[in-house]
């Protein structure tokens, strides 16, 4: 089997619920790339690279779109067996330096034609399937504390087991977010206070020791990526677990996290940082450090919430609840999660009761609906084919 060809699909998606984040509003135009990798055996494979953004992942649409089309499927993939992952992925890195969320999407194609080609679910390839339905937590974005509140109450009833709550633009109005968030839900929710480095390392220390009494919380990037040292000072000094996320996008740069000690646990995306081939190198490297990661994604469509639900069906060692689905739940709106409208894949995969069902078909369990990508496609964009289909 070898790679003929990959359609390049450039979409945009404008959320009907947006989340206020401390750098700055998410949902309002997220743009999107979703790849389909054809073979001359006659089976095609599907990957998404969910990019949030330069100011976030460093690259873009226009960057994975470029980096695949003229770099990574001439130099790299054309021709190759799919099968050869370990190889494909030394000769990605060797040809593109980072740019992992479109190396992702590359990788997401690989497994799924891998898997198709066996007639098997990718989570069989990865290590098995340890859970048939994954907790899930629920996302809420910066507001007042009365209404992050009563949207966390509304998220606990409807199945959801835990809470991501934005932070990060008022310190003292953040201790009162996280008061009336933990009388809305009770205690036997998990918190997971996102600050998205807002806060300086002094800073961090009085707020997060404030918000101590209200555990169990878990507390992710609450300095600036780059403040290793910063972070370190704040784990050391405050009694809650301590998350690298923007942090910690690729494998050196959670190694450096382990050796600064500046971590207890890693907010984990396999959609930003290589794909399930890296995530599982990660997750394992977390574990024997002694640290636990957490999963979480991008915030994309049906072909990247079936990839997080086979990575969480396949990795026991991850901690639970996960934060997937965000994106299919803010297309759809809240809460509104039976039919999942307004996706671009069949058989996308359903949250109900808080928890995400892990897709059962042969690859990801999701095919591409062409008709529906295209309502997506971005102005003034076109889809592209490099290389050609399967005849």
């Amino acid at each position: 089997m070898k790679i003929i060809g990959i359609e390049i699909f450039p979409l945009t998606i404008r959320f009907q619920t947006v989340i206020e984040e401390s750098f700055g509003t998410v949902g309002l135009r997220e743009d999107d790339v979703v790849i389909k990798m054809y073979t001359d055996e006659g089976i095609s494979g599907l990957g998404e690279a969910s990019t949030l953004g330069p100011f976030y992942s460093g690259e873009s649409q226009g960057t994975v779109i470029d980096i695949i089309a003229n770099h990574l499927f001439p130099k790299v993939l054309v021709g190759e067996n799919p099968f050869n992952l370990d190889l494909i992925h030394r000769k990605m890195d060797k040809v593109v330096y980072a740019n992992t969320v479109a190396k992702s999407a590359i990788d997401f194609a690989l497994y799924d034609i891998m898997a198709k080609s066996l007639g098997l679910p990718v989570y069989q390839l990865l290590g098995g399937c340890s859970m048939r339905k994954i907790p899930l937590r629920f996302a809420v974005g910066i507001d007042t504390p009365e209404r992050m509140a009563k949207y966390a109450h509304e998220a606990v009833k409807a199945g959801f087991s835990g809470i991501k709550m934005k932070v990060g633009l008022e310190p003292a109005e953040d201790i009162k977010r996280v008061a009336a968030m933990r009388k809305a839900i009770g205690p036997n929710y998990i918190i997971d206070v996102d600050v998205n480095g807002a806060y300086l390392a002094k800073e961090a220390i009085e707020t997060l020791t404030r918000m101590e009494e209200y555990s169990p919380l878990l507390v992710e990037q609450p300095v600036n990526r780059d403040d290793l040292e910063g972070m370190a000072l704040v784990r050391r000094h405050v009694n809650i677990p301590i998350g690298a996320c923007e942090s910690a996008l690729t494998l050196p740069q959670i190694l450096r996290v382990i050796k600064m000690e500046a971590a207890d646990f890693f907010n984990y995306k396999i959609d930003r940082s290589g794909g399930f081939f890296r995530g599982k190198q990660a997750v394992h490297m977390i574990d024997a450090a002694g640290l636990f990661a957490v999963g979480s994604e991008q915030l994309g469509f049906g072909i990247e919430v079936a990839a997080q639900a086979h990575f969480a069906a396949s990795t026991s060692i991850l901690k639970f609840p996960a934060g997937f689905g965000a994106g299919l739940l803010k297309i759809v709106g809240q809460f509104d999660t039976k039919n999942m409208k307004g996706d671009i894949t069949v058989n996308t995969p359903k949250i109900e009761k808080g928890c995400l069902e892990v897709p059962s078909g042969p690859g990801l369990g999701v095919e591409l609906d062409h008709e529906a990508a295209e309502k997506y496609l971005t102005e003034g964009k076109t889809i592209i084919l490099v290389g050609r289909k399967s005849t």
